[in-house]
């Protein structure tokens, strides 16, 4: 039989499981207001909070993590439809006290409405509240990715906090580089071959014989010189030492990826 999806939601990662299941298995996109999902087909939005009357297997809800409850408190829903949501970092059972039949499906991945995503080498982090519904949810989940696995809410949870200091904190130091780039009125592009390959070297040699620059080599005249150019970034100036410092004492401890 196949699956019959609905998605709650319009944001990014709502419109990339409508991209990745595609029509005909998702049958409706709930949103708020169809005027602010035109990047949606107006065939399938609706407004309704009744999703009862619907056949549907499954209810994908795609929100912000704080307005998971709101929906669930919210909208309707039949006993037997299994209720998905996607976040990394909420437990499962934020949906299970309210809704038995409850799962997560978290895609590992930065996603903005327009990116063109590799869907099959998306890993996507599923559990579910019953061996029944896990089957269901597996499904699903294979259907979009050849990258899936079994993770508990705790587990997913620590995966999460790795992704956000993987993600999140190497695009903040980024930021920075590309502000003295810009500064200086470089192009910000001359970085972009090096990270490829900085991000490359870290998982195919390890993080510490991957590594190269003064802090590595312990060339203090050079860690003098660039300390003295971050005079005028002085939050720069701060992770610079920070993270030479570290540089140094991870060569010692041989902590490594």
């Amino acid at each position: 039989m196949s699956l019959r999806i609905a998605i709650i939601g319009g944001g990014n990662v709502a419109t990339h499981f409508f991209k990745s299941l595609g029509e005909p298995t998702v049958k409706k996109i709930f949103v708020r207001k169809k005027e602010e999902n035109k990047h949606l087909p107006p065939a399938l939005l609706s407004e309704s909070k009744d999703l009862r009357a619907l056949h549907l297997s499954i209810i994908i809800i795609a929100v912000l993590d704080d307005q998971i409850i709101n929906v669930l408190t919210n909208y309707h829903f039949h006993p037997d439809q299994i209720i998905l949501h996607t976040a990394g970092s909420v437990d499962i059972d934020v949906i299970h006290q309210m809704h038995p039949k409850s799962g997560v499906i978290y895609p590992l991945m930065t996603m903005f409405k327009e990116d063109i995503i590799d869907y099959k080498q998306m890993p996507l982090l599923i559990e579910g509240s019953s061996e029944s519904d896990l089957l269901l949810i597996t499904r699903l989940a294979e259907s979009i990715s050849n990258r899936v696995a079994y993770f508990d809410s705790e587990e997913r949870k620590i995966v999460h906090l790795a992704a956000v200091i993987a993600n999140n904190f190497t695009t903040s130091l980024l930021l920075d580089a590309v502000k003295i780039l810009r500064k200086n009125h470089l192009d910000k592009h001359l970085l972009l071959p090096l990270m490829k390959q900085t991000i490359q070297k870290a998982f195919s040699l390890g993080g510490i014989k991957s590594m190269t620059g003064p802090a590595v080599r312990n060339d203090q005249r050079v860690i003098e010189a660039q300390l003295s150019l971050l005079s005028h970034y002085p939050e720069t100036l701060d992770l610079y030492q920070f993270f030479t410092h570290r540089i140094k004492k991870s060569k010692i401890d041989s902590t490594d990826i």
